[in-house]
């Protein structure tokens, strides 16, 4: 599974412009958090056990490459964390995730009612 696919190139070059990463970085950080996804316990068992366990549903949208979810704030920081992102990375990551997010849902056919975030952070994890 390639974590790149549910990207928009322009949108990774955007957000690390905003947040003063290098693309490079970005990119790098985007690796990693889907690594570290993958590896515990694997993306689909991930969102299954949070879809399970957590007290709101977090997926938001399924595609072809990728689950779009809507977490709480904590589960990015833990994220973040776990993997040793910058603050300028975690930002940049968590842009190109809101923009991604966006864009993918405003594509859809159903895009007249597009699901409400309430307070979660979107997180786009490759399928």
């Amino acid at each position: 599974m390639d974590p790149f696919a549910p990207f928009e190139p322009r949108l990774v070059e955007a957000a690390a412009a905003d947040h003063e990463c290098t693309t490079a970085e970005l990119r790098g950080a985007l690796r990693r958090l889907h690594e570290h996804a993958a590896a515990t316990p694997g993306i689909d068992e991930l969102v299954m056990e949070w879809r399970r366990f957590l007290p709101y549903d977090v997926l938001v949208a399924r595609t072809d490459d990728a689950y779009l979810l809507a977490v709480a704030d904590n589960i990015w920081t833990e994220f973040g964390s776990q993997i040793g992102l910058t603050d300028a990375e975690l930002a940049a990551l968590r842009t190109l995730h809101e923009r991604q997010t966006e864009r993918t849902l405003s594509a859809r056919d159903d895009a007249d009612s597009p699901p409400t975030f309430d307070e979660r952070a979107p997180l786009v994890l490759a399928r």
